[in-house]
């Protein structure tokens, strides 16, 4: 099984306190080629009981970009609270499983599309 990635940058550290810096051309579950920065060629790391081994058949563990930087919070509680209007209608609908209730949230009132972009619609309550 071949997992496909981005270019994603990393850091191997040796047991001695080598470290290099790499990026992945290919992995599966058990073997990364990757490439080493100013290397000529790609260097095979196999994965033995969950260690990674480089070619001279030492252990090393691998640092990967995305683990140096914490992720940001970008949702706050305030973005995932909604009237308690919508909230019971759309448990209701939940519940009922009814699939016309679902494609009219809010019986009675015109809600019309406002803008459209990037196959995203915002829809505008006209009542």
């Amino acid at each position: 099984m071949t997992i496909t990635l981005e270019v994603v940058n990393m850091t191997i550290k040796y047991a001695d306190g080598r470290t290099m810096e790499a990026f992945i051309l290919s992995r599966t579950d058990k073997r990364m080629w990757v490439a080493v920065k100013g290397g000529d060629d790609a260097v095979v790391l196999t994965c033995v009981n969950g260690t990674w081994i480089s070619e001279d058949c030492e252990p090393v563990e691998l640092e990967f970009e995305w683990q140096r930087f914490p992720r940001k919070e970008t949702t706050s509680e305030s973005d995932c609270i909604c009237s308690k209007e919508l909230a019971a209608r759309l448990i209701d609908v939940l519940l009922s499983g009814d699939k016309d209730d679902a494609e009219q949230p809010f019986p009675g009132r015109d809600l019309r599309p406002m803008t459209e972009s990037s196959g995203h619609v915002a829809i505008h309550s006209v009542n």
